[in-house]
């Protein structure tokens, strides 16, 4: 069996930065509720010192690069003779600086966009999809019949190609918007601090022989600040009007 092994940290980056304040009104809110309970604090120390997020390139490969069609059950061959799909692997991490700043929320995004000649890719399915129990150790995922990922019960034989995650942390909820836009949200759980490397898996669909595909990142979320939230997000700086967080998959 052939497998994908997710990366222990981000490589390839693509971005690395400190959070920052969604908006003025943001940290308004967030001083204003310290207020409340007595605390006069200016903040600029605490939003000097938010978490920093480290985003990768994703790393894309053809379907059939990675499992051959040969071995394929007849359904998935049938699939890729309508369309062309690939694997996309993509990767954040978040590192606190400070115990008083913790990230309580993330919601990590990626937006499919359409070719100049309005060719569309869309999102067929994404993973990790729901994890909100326990961590888990060693998990193994692969393709169902119908192209879809699932996970591996002990003992499986017989599969050609799959992906390994050495640990997958609660809690983590993941969606498809519109077929074209793919989002993970990762919260605190009971014990466990949303820190350290996120590896997210996307299958793309495309129109058969589109040539390129390309598509726009983002990441927002929620930080305590001395027990209050600030909403905060990535702020790439860019330059001649150029999109730093617009990758080229394929």
């Amino acid at each position: 069996m052939k497998l994908l092994r997710a990366p222990e940290a981000v490589e390839d980056v693509l971005w690395e930065g400190m959070l920052e304040p969604e908006t003025e009104e943001a940290v308004e809110r967030t001083r204003g509720e310290l207020r409340t309970r007595g605390e006069n604090i200016d903040l600029k120390d605490n939003i000097r010192n938010l978490p920093i997020v480290k985003i990768s390139h994703p790393k894309v490969w053809p379907l059939p690069e990675v499992y051959s069609p040969g071995k394929m059950p007849d359904l998935l061959r049938a699939k890729l003779e309508e369309a062309d799909f690939y694997l996309v692997r993509t990767m954040c991490s978040f590192r606190p600086t400070r115990e008083t700043n913790r990230l309580s929320w993330a919601r990590f995004g990626v937006h499919l966009l359409p070719s100049l000649t309005e060719q569309q890719p869309f999102a067929y399915d994404l993973y990790p999809k729901d994890v909100y129990q326990e961590v888990r150790h060693q998990v193994k995922v692969n393709f169902s019949p119908t192209l879809t990922f699932q996970e591996l019960t002990a003992g499986v034989g017989g599969v050609q190609f799959g992906l390994e995650y050495p640990e997958l942390q609660p809690r983590i909820s993941a969606a498809i918007i519109g077929d074209n836009i793919a989002s993970w949200d990762y919260e605190e759980a009971r014990g466990i601090r949303l820190q350290g490397s996120k590896t997210m898996y996307l299958l793309v669909e495309a129109p058969k022989g589109m040539p390129s595909a390309w598509a726009s990142l983002d990441l927002v979320a929620d930080v305590q600040v001395r027990g209050s939230f600030l909403a905060a997000l990535i702020r790439p700086e860019r330059q001649e009007d150029a999109d730093p967080m617009k990758v080229q998959l394929w």
